[in-house]
């Protein structure tokens, strides 16, 4: 599987993984997880075997009308035996695509299944991201089910939220039902504008920029089993050397767009937030925009040798399992001399 979306979802019971595949088709398959090793050699690690073939929605009209033209996928998340999937349009210049989601009423039957959309999430593109079930503690509080969230990791920062967002919804009112489309009401917790991004220097200017730049990314965001952290998990750069538009690097390279000066000065990264400051927000006691993490840093991991490597795409959280999946891109060059295969970590979350 080459050129990945990085986009997936593991099924509840933690068997098997619904993937979004090539970038260019954001198809979906599922795959079975297979054995898992403790390895450092791509080579060692098992292939998951396919379940169910890939399959297109965004571009196959017959089964989902796709009037806004979403061609990436930026989330997934069962829910009921149906999979939920979130989608954007990868340059939405205007930024007037109110489209986010659209289900998949049999998640195991891909081929055939009836699918509904698109619907609209109330927080559009800023929550049209990663889905994590909240924690039966913070349901109650929140009086929601699921934790919606994204990041500006696409173009045209003034229709996304500019850091990791943070919404709640009740997504599985949506499942099971014969509703075809509709609006996805969504409480927002955590979010930032162009206006009131989540750092002021977004370039680094002054070099005292470690929480956040231009070029930060964030995939997937949970909040931690029996604590009260909001865990999100990307990649940043630009913290070291600054960041420049169109700039040359120090290797000769001339950026397309926003890219920090030291081409090395990329790396995997993590954000974590006291969820308390959130119920701040619900009560009205701080604004959206006013929340910072409480700790961060770049993130060092199997498969990426040094501290200034980024190759997270994904990640999804099982709390049956309370295992963290993180699937990273451009390891295993076993399969194919010309292409470089993703590759999946596993981590027990025990608090």
């Amino acid at each position: 599987m080459s050129y990945p979306n990085g986009s997936f979802t593991l099924s509840p019971n933690g068997k098997t993984i619904f993937v979004a595949g090539h970038d260019h088709y954001q198809s979906i398959a599922e795959f079975l997880i297979p054995e898992l090793r403790l390895t450092k050699n791509p080579s060692e690690l098992l292939i998951a075997a396919n379940v169910q073939p890939f399959h297109p929605f965004l571009r196959n009209t017959k089964r989902l009308e796709n009037p806004q033209k979403l061609d990436r996928i930026s989330g997934m998340e069962v829910i009921e035996g149906e999979l939920f999937v979130n989608a954007l349009e990868f340059y939405d210049a205007p930024a007037d695509n109110t489209h986010t989601t659209f289900i998949v009423r049999d998640a195991y039957n891909l081929a055939s299944a009836k699918v509904d959309g698109f619907f609209t999430l109330k927080g559009r593109a800023h929550s049209a991201g990663w889905m994590s079930k909240l924690p039966k503690k913070w349901q109650e509080i929140f009086s929601a089910t699921y934790l919606n969230g994204y990041a500006p990791n696409h173009a045209i920062n003034s229709r996304l939220s500019m850091g990791p967002s943070a919404f709640v919804s009740n997504l599985d009112i949506f499942a099971g039902v014969d509703e075809p489309r509709g609006l996805i009401p969504t409480t927002k917790l955590m979010d930032f504008s162009v206006k009131h991004p989540i750092h002021k220097d977004v370039y680094n200017k002054s070099g005292n920029n470690k929480v956040w730049t231009e070029i930060s990314e964030a995939f997937y965001g949970f909040i931690l089993p029996n604590n009260d952290f909001y865990f999100v998990i990307g990649n940043s750069g630009g913290h070291e050397s600054k960041i420049g538009y169109k700039a040359t690097q120090t290797n000769g390279n001339k950026c397309g767009g926003p890219c920090a000066f030291d081409p090395k000065d990329y790396y995997n990264f993590y954000w974590i937030f006291d969820v308390n400051d959130f119920v701040a927000v619900k009560n009205g006691k701080k604004k959206s925009y006013e929340l910072l993490p409480i700790n961060y840093g770049k993130l060092q991991l199997p498969f990426a040798p040094s501290n200034k490597t980024r190759n997270i795409i994904g990640a999804d959280f099982n709390e049956n399992s309370e295992t963290l999946y993180i699937m990273l891109k451009d390891v295993d060059h076993t399969q194919s001399q010309f292409e470089r295969a993703p590759v999946m970590l596993a981590y027990k979350i025990k608090l």
